[in-house]
This record gives structure tokens, C-alpha cells and sequence, in this order.
């Protein structure tokens, strides 16, 4: 069975972690805070206990090992995204052995600044984000300048997801961020609907 280390146990690092713990595969992860909070304990709290953390990111790392780096992206006081989270923890991931899949939110232009195999942005919704990664509505692969295979997972993912691309890195950051302008687009006219009927 292949290991899968989350890099980042936030919110988006535990959906992904219990969903492939769910399907099947071994799963750790990594944190700076050493207990983090459980966002979805309440449905999955079984499966938490199947995710191991590890004192050191590369404690399991080996050919077969895919890391799956989920660390946030924040905000500058000028309104630019600060990626300087995200570059550490690739930083840190810099000798493994294994296969480095960035599933961080990162800009089209800071793409090229960072190293990794693949490309995997998330289209998570908060509240059902677990099963989301389950059953992606829509997944999206950015194949990076990499000889490495694809990770297991990403069949599985495939698999179950309603729409899949396959592009560049580029090609995948742009269709977040498509996604993300089509979803508050959405949002502003529901709003303004709300106005007019209220």
C-alpha cells in the first residue's frame, strides 16, 4: 500500500487526509502546531484515528511515498498573495524520494517559483469537503516538468470525479481561479436578486 503524507493539517489538509484514508490508503501527516483542531470530527472521527502525524516530514519517505502539500496561501497588506508558507514546505521536501503533489491555492505567476510534480488545486467547499474529495465534482491535474508517475490516488479520483482536465500547472491554476470568479459571480447576482425582492 502506497503512503500519502499531508503536508499542512488544516482544513483542506484533513479533508484530503481522511478521504484517502477512507479509500483505502495509509495516510500521515505533518504540522507545525502538534495538535491541531479536528474540523470534521464529528462525522469522520474514526478515521482521524487511522491518520499518524509524524515528528519529521520525511520519517516514511521512499520512492512510493506522495506528499500532498496543503498549506495555505495568505494575503499581503498590498492585496498580493504571499506564498512564503507554501515555499517552505516545498523547501522542506526538497531531497525527498517521493512524489511532491502541490494542492495549495497558488497564483498562475508564482507557479514557476516553487517546485513540484503535480499540480492539483482544490475546488473544496467547507462544509462537505471530505466528501468532496471523494467525489470531486470537478478534478483537475497541472503535470509539472516531472519523470514521476502519477500517484494511485489520482486514478481513484479520476474515477469517481463528474468532470476531469488534464493540462499544465498553469493551465490548472487558471481554471481555479475561473471557477472561483464564476462562484462569486453567482453569489453577487443572488444577492442583488435578494435586494430587489426584500
Amino acid at each position: 500500500m502506497k503512503e500519502v503524507v499531508i503536508i499542512g493539517f488544516g482544513w483542506v489538509g484533513q479533508a484530503n487526509a481522511l478521504a484517502l484514508s477512507f479509500l483505502g490508503y495509509r495516510v500521515f501527516f505533518y504540522d507545525l502546531t502538534k495538535a491541531p483542531a479536528r474540523h470534521y470530527e464529528k462525522e469522520w472521527s474514526r478515521f482521524y484515528e487511522r491518520v499518524r502525524s509524524l515528528e519529521d516530514p520525511l520519517a516514511e519517505d521512499r520512492v512510493e511515498t506522495v506528499y500532498l502539500v496543503c498549506v495555505g496561501d495568505q494575503v499581503n497588506q498590498d492585496g498580493l498573495q504571499d506564498i512564503s508558507q507554501i515555499s517552505k514546505a516545498l523547501k522542506m521536501l526538497t531531497d525527498a524520494k517521493g512524489t511532491v503533489v502541490l494542492r495549495s491555492t497558488v497564483l498562475p505567476e508564482h507557479l514557476g517559483k516553487v517546485r513540484f510534480d503535480y499540480y492539483l488545486p482544490e475546488f473544496l467547499h467547507e462544509k462537505h469537503a471530505v466528501e468532496e474529495c471523494i467525489h470531486p465534482y470537478l478534478f483537475v491535474i497541472g503535470k509539472g516538468n516531472t519523470h514521476r508517475a502519477e500517484p494511485a490516488f489520482f486514478a481513484d479520483w479520476e474515477r469517481r470525479a463528474a468532470k476531469v482536465f488534464r493540462g499544465t500547472p498553469r493551465e490548472a491554476a487558471y481554471l481555479t481561479y475561473l471557477s472561483n470568479i464564476w462562484n462569486a459571480l453567482r453569489i453577487s447576482f443572488t444577492n442583488e436578486m435578494g435586494d430587489i425582492v426584500s
